[in-house]
């Protein structure tokens, strides 16, 4: 409670990035993937540093330039897979523009219906932005009002969930 402005917390800061409409800053918050490529140690170039398998394999860099891999479609698809394979509880989840989904590594659970591709973090995820969302309405607000964020601090200390 008296923290804001001296540390600073991936999650929180993401939260508040995307719920003001901005990059998240991290890519397993991003709308989509893409942008966290790894190549390997013999010039090998993958879609993701969480995806290095031979499906997700975009070329070597002996043999094909960087931004060509960058731009493939193969890494175009790999970008969009993330928002286009979502399952219907994540594209229902009013909370869908937090964490879009997370990362596509971490979706190995089944929602409620049955359906594949839940991140198995959702239910935590879920409970921290339920419990965050009043903080990040205000602090929202306070940016929209060129306000500092910081302020949270004192509307924490008078606010009863």
């Amino acid at each position: 409670r008296n923290d804001v402005a001296e540390f600073y917390i991936q999650l929180f800061d993401s939260a508040l990035a995307c719920y003001v409409g901005e990059a998240p800053g991290v890519c397993i918050y991003a709308e989509s993937c893409g942008h966290a490529s790894v190549m390997e140690h013999n010039g090998d170039v993958y879609c993701c540093d969480h995806f290095v398998f031979p499906e997700f394999k975009l070329g070597n860099i002996r043999n094909k330039t960087f931004v060509e891999m960058m731009l493939s479609d193969k890494q175009m698809k790999f970008g969009a897979d993330k928002r286009n394979t979502l399952p219907k509880q994540c594209r229902e989840c009013r909370f869908l523009r937090l964490c879009n989904g997370e990362c596509p590594k971490n979706r190995i659970a089944v929602t409620e219906d049955g359906e594949p591709g839940l991140n198995y973090l959702c239910s935590g995820l879920r409970m921290f932005y339920e419990h965050a969302e009043p903080y990040l309405e205000f602090m929202a607000g306070e940016l929209a009002n060129e306000r500092p964020p910081a302020n949270v601090m004192e509307f924490a200390k008078n606010f009863k969930p």
